[in-house]
């Protein structure tokens, strides 16, 4: 089974690795709050991640990819991305080395859960390429590999998060007060890009 897990490792790392929301509230975090900070919306990220995974082994994601499901999803994405983003923007604006809301450390873990759950993006991978690549695993190897494959998908992904929060935290004492702000903008801006093309998505399903 070490060869299905790799597989699900495999996975994990690239739904991880690719430049998104999550990527860059990692970074952002991680800049302005410290390692642990960055790690836990990473670990977040990585339960919703897993609760998918399980989703698609479990042989329901017919039941998921629905217009009723798709529109209630790009809402709440645009909804959470457009809070953080614009949250981030007025830190920058304002000039202070604060870029992220002022809250307790353990809130950084909801924050990626929630961004995970509500990435339109992450469902589709899931949907398409990762349930392919899933059900490729367990066809080899029989249905008792669906556990070996979440595992796989789960160290796949953390260890993604782990590496990433850890290159901001070696970076984040060479970063100046105003590139810190600089990047805490960028990527706040980058975030409300996001809302906007959620919201996009959820209208054009409306049509």
């Amino acid at each position: 089974m070490l060869s299905v897990v790799l597989q699900g490792m495999g996975v994990g790392i690239a739904l991880a690795a690719p430049i998104g929301p999550i990527n860059i509230e990692i970074v952002r975090r991680g800049l302005a709050g410290g390692y642990l900070r960055g790690w836990l919306v990473g670990l977040g990220a990585v339960t919703a991640d897993v609760i998918y995974c399980a989703v698609i082994v479990t042989g329901v994601a017919a039941v998921v990819d629905t217009r009723t499901f798709r529109l209630p999803l790009l809402v709440a994405g645009a909804v959470v991305m457009a809070f953080l983003g614009i949250s981030g923007l007025r830190a920058a604006y304002r000039g202070g080395t604060d870029l992220v809301p002022v809250t307790a450390t353990s809130r950084s873990y909801v924050t990626g859960f929630l961004m995970a759950v509500a990435n339109p993006f992450g469902i589709l991978y899931w949907l398409s390429i990762g349930a392919a690549l899933i059900a490729a695993a367990v066809a080899e190897a029989g249905p008792g590999a669906a556990p070996f494959v979440v595992t796989g998908v789960f160290i796949g992904i953390l260890l993604w998060v782990t590496v990433l929060s850890g290159l901001t935290q070696l970076g984040r004492s060479s970063v100046s007060p105003r590139v810190l702000r600089i990047i805490g903008g960028v990527g706040a801006g980058g975030l409300v890009a996001f809302a906007v093309y959620f919201l996009a998505l959820a209208i054009r399903e409306l049509g």
